[in-house]
């Protein structure tokens, strides 16, 4: 027995020699610059985003500085920090893009058309939801919004009159969360009907969210804790019970529209679920993780972008005031209700949504591409050098990378939103490295109920409210740890609040 074993170690060690050997000198990304470790093994990112919890875009900033704008930072992966050379990797439906099945596969979604790995199998996901998330079928959820809405003002509202603090942040995330689930599913979730917002259910997508480094590295995890009966997962994880719960309401909902039943106005699952569409699209499964994934991006991402916005609205006395002045225009009362098309026309509000975009990241991780047949090329010019980047490579970028760019935004740290009138009055489209969504055939399908969300959060909160952020707010909104969105240094995003004023 102890022969064996010796025999195995032997064995193994030759393996893992002969490996690093291949991918160091003879593998196709062998001539590109980055550090030995990384061209390696994974373990190198695997020891920033696990151990050192979520740091490994902070070292990849750092790998940038000492190689230059090109470097291999997996065995498999190319990323590039060039905001110029973004489209080239997130390219249009006319140049092929895949994504990776190893990175997809961490979310547990392979239904979704954000888990598409091929670009016909996205195409066809897609283009069966694209009808909903257009402009015009966005303005058809205003009057919702605006209810959710009128119900976050009712709460801030009594909130003043008891001299209370209110965690905004969690309101957001309730009337994200509210706003997608009436429009895909059909039905009125309630969230802001809760005192507390029912953060239980946004403690969820935080677990979800802060699991999926683990989920990365470890794929074994999810289907231990999918298989788990909801009852044991109660007892070990209430957050993660709360989103199984989420999931299997969604379940139970495909379900009935598959059999005839009618959510009364006609709602997005409803419709992917009519007979019409073809048989293999109608797996209770496949529908389930599509809804999933349209609850998750839905609710998080833009309730971010809505506390970094208040954050700077209120922590700034002078881009407050101007905004408000903007705002009389179009809501002469507090309890006027201009339409999203109304407030897309105020280039000053328009600024605010940009730089609260910009200055929230979106999604933090990284999102490979891959081109299957195409040979990408990139001439790093820094070091005079052209590389000829195979097909079938992972390549990257980072979208924090781009929207923080000085190039592109001089003092990016800082919220200013009159740098975007000055592009536009300059004809410059500086929108175009607004990178939240993506780009290309991948990009975000809703975002246009994103901009509408904060349009016309920001206008009325701003027109009817004066709000004093808490003692460290900066600290509970800051980016340092990437958990696929960004999260501060300990615990989550966090904006409590308490109101001053109100206006009529």
């Amino acid at each position: 027995m102890a022969g064996l074993a010796a025999y195995v170690f032997v064995g193994g060690f030759i393996w893992l020699a002969c490996r690093s050997i291949y991918r160091l000198y003879f593998h196709p990304l062998s001539g590109f610059p980055g550090p030995k470790l990384a061209a390696i093994t994974s373990g190198y990112e695997c020891y920033f985003n696990v151990v050192k919890r979520g740091s490994f875009i902070w070292e990849l900033q750092r790998l940038h500085e000492v190689y230059g704008p090109i470097v291999r930072v997996t065995p498999r992966e190319i990323h590039i920090k060039d905001s110029e050379y973004y489209d080239e990797i997130y390219a249009g439906s006319t140049r092929k893009r895949e994504k990776d099945a190893v990175t997809v596969r961490q979310f547990d979604l392979d239904g979704s058309a954000f888990s598409a790995i091929t670009s016909e199998v996205h195409r066809e996901r897609r283009s069966a939801m694209s009808p909903f998330f257009s402009k015009s079928a966005i303005s058809s959820a205003e009057d919702d919004i605006k209810k959710r809405l009128d119900q976050l003002h009712d709460h801030l509202e009594r909130a003043q009159k008891s001299d209370r603090v209110v965690l905004l942040d969690a309101g957001f995330s309730a009337l994200t969360s509210d706003v997608i689930n009436k429009y895909a599913f059909g039905y009125h979730s309630g969230n802001l009907e809760h005192d507390d917002f029912n953060e239980t259910l946004r403690d969820g997508f935080v677990a979800l969210f802060k699991s999926a480094h683990h989920a990365y590295f470890f794929p074994i995890l999810p289907a231990i804790i999918g298989s788990l009966p909801l009852d044991w997962l109660k007892a070990l994880n209430p957050f993660a019970h709360a989103l199984a719960m989420q999931k299997d309401g969604i379940r139970q909902r495909v379900k009935k529209f598959l059999t005839g039943h009618s959510s009364g106005d006609g709602c997005i699952m409803e419709k992917l679920c009519s007979p019409s569409m073809p048989a293999h699209m109608l797996d209770v499964e496949r529908l389930t993780d599509e809804g999933f994934a349209m609850a998750i991006a839905g609710t998080e991402t833009t309730a971010r972008s809505l506390s970094i916005g208040a954050f700077h609205l209120y922590t700034d006395d002078r881009v407050r005031a101007k905004l408000r002045e903007e705002l009389q225009s179009v809501m002469p009362t507090s309890d006027s209700c201009p339409s999203w098309k109304q407030l897309e026309q105020l280039p000053y509000l328009s600024g605010v949504v940009y730089e609260s975009m910009r200055l929230s990241t979106g999604i933090a991780s990284r999102s490979p591409r891959v081109a299957p047949t195409e040979a990408l090329v990139y001439n790093d010019t820094q070091n005079n050098k052209e590389y000829i980047i195979p097909p079938g490579t992972l390549i990257s970028e980072t979208n924090y990378f781009v929207l923080n760019d000085p190039l592109l935004f001089p003092n990016p740290e800082v919220f200013e939103p009159e740098r975007w009138m000055r592009a536009s009055a300059k004809g410059e489209r500086l929108d175009r490295y607004l990178v939240n969504f993506s780009r290309g055939s991948r990009i975000c399908l809703g975002m246009n109920l994103a901009y509408a969300e904060l349009y016309m959060t920001f206008a009325t909160l701003v027109r009817r409210f004066d709000l004093e952020c808490q003692e460290g707010a900066a600290k509970h909104v800051a980016f340092v740890r990437d958990f696929g969105t960004p999260y501060p240094d300990e615990g989550n995003l966090s904006l409590p609040v308490k109101v001053t004023a109100s206006y009529e």
